[in-house]
């Protein structure tokens, strides 16, 4: 029953995770510089920070006291997914949306779901669990690449002017994209290693669910670190630090906390999720929040009308990768009952 509740809640969690860009339509009169800073301080910084106060007794001797190695090893690991966030914006930039976001997915949901098997469960590889699991990021591949050449299709469809918004090389994309799967990984790394201060918290007096908090907060942070570095240098550079105090920018920043909420609710729900599955939670969840993010995030970009004018065949074929996602899920929850 725990085990169906974790995937259940790690779907949740992929589903807020791939509804909180919306917000993104609705940015006016803020560029996107300003309403991603928005969005980052409160959930890289403000929410886990506050969250952790309220869930962990004597946070700030916890941190002193928890094992320091470890607790760099988080903060740095999330700071490694916070350069990989960056990395995505440029990336999808020059490669286009639907191969750049096909190509960092991939990299992300596969990378952060075998380092830690192979890391932490050597012996479980080779065996039926560790190979269906294998499997199941094999599929979610699968998957994300059909989808990848659906979205490629899609584009083909657009008009010239609209195409030629990519900037720089195919290339220099394509590398940007892999270094951004890369990173972005190290947010399931952070998650999956933590167990050293998270134990120290709950030694300290917090319950399970408080010293996830305490490890997000940790990691989180880390992340805020690069997105604030880059929506700094974009605000200076673009001159938009006034727009923050444009008329009608109270719904901008109600966007920005809103999707704030989504992204960190769904950060919170992965990680009560994997708890619920045991051992290999972040192994066989790892693919499940990944397939479940691309699949909700998909079904939004044809609720908003972003498929509108595509072929009948690029439709086909993201019907086709969204289905391989959801038996890419299924693989997932299987290998971790068995």
């Amino acid at each position: 029953m725990s085990e169906s509740l974790g995937v259940f809640l790690i779907s949740v969690g992929g589903f807020m995770q791939g509804t909180y860009f919306l917000g993104l339509k609705w940015t006016k009169p803020w560029k996107w510089e300003n309403i991603w800073l928005a969005y980052a301080v409160f959930s890289l910084f403000i929410m886990p920070v506050a969250l952790a106060v309220a869930a962990v007794p004597h946070l700030g001797h916890l941190l002193s006291t928890a094992p320091g190695k470890n607790l760099e090893l988080v903060f740095l690991y999330g700071a490694g997914w916070g350069i990989g966030s960056v990395l995505s914006g440029l990336g999808v930039d020059r490669m286009g949306l639907a191969m750049g976001v096909a190509v960092l997915i991939g990299i992300t949901g596969a990378l952060g779901s075998l380092i830690p098997l192979v890391v932490d469960t050597p012996d479980l590889v080779f065996k039926p669990k560790g190979l269906m699991i294998v499997l199941s990021v094999i599929v979610l591949l699968a998957g994300v690449t059909l989808v990848g050449i659906a979205g490629k299709k899609r584009d083909a469809s657009r008009t010239a002017s609209n195409e030629s918004g990519q900037k720089g090389s195919f290339m220099t994309g394509l590398l940007i994209c892999i270094f951004s799967g890369i990173f972005s990984c190290m947010l399931n790394l952070a998650f999956s290693f933590s167990k050293p201060i998270a134990n120290a918290a709950v030694l300290g007096g917090a319950t399970a669910g408080g010293a996830q908090d305490f490890v997000w907060m940790v990691a989180l942070v880390g992340g805020f670190i690069a997105n604030a570095i880059y929506t700094f240098f974009l605000l200076t550079r673009n001159r938009t630090w006034k727009l923050f105090g444009m008329p009608k920018s109270g719904r901008a920043w109600l966007v920005g906390i809103w999707m704030a909420v989504l992204w960190y609710g769904g950060v919170l729900l992965y990680g009560r999720g994997a708890g619920l599955m045991g051992e290999l939670g972040t192994v066989a969840g790892w693919p499940i929040f990944m397939a479940t993010m691309i699949i909700f995030s998909t079904i939004w970009g044809f609720v908003t009308g972003e498929w509108k004018e595509s072929s009948s065949l690029a439709k086909r074929l993201m019907l086709a990768g969204l289905i391989v996602l959801i038996v890419a899920s299924g693989i997932s929850g299987v290998a971790n009952k068995m």
